[in-house]
């Protein structure tokens, strides 16, 4: 199945944001990015970077999904 940008959804609640691939009905979505709240109360730092996948999510989506590569990779 080829995934397209616009099958990148976003989601923001109370609890959480998650960018993910919507693999349709009956797959799970592969998550891109995702942050419980848990998270940024215990570490503010991460509160820009969260800020920033969601204005690339929003502006440019190839963007984002690279930049997650390029993190990925050089984690690893």
């Amino acid at each position: 199945m080829k995934r397209k940008m616009k099958d990148i959804k976003l989601a923001i609640d109370q609890e959480s944001v998650n960018i993910y691939i919507d693999n349709g009905d009956y797959k799970e979505p592969t998550h891109i990015c995702y942050w419980h709240s848990d998270e940024w109360e215990e570490d503010v730092t991460i509160i820009p970077s969260i800020f920033n996948a969601i204005q690339m999510f929003y502006t440019d989506k190839q963007k984002l999904i690279n930049t997650i590569k390029q993190i990925k990779w050089k984690s690893t």
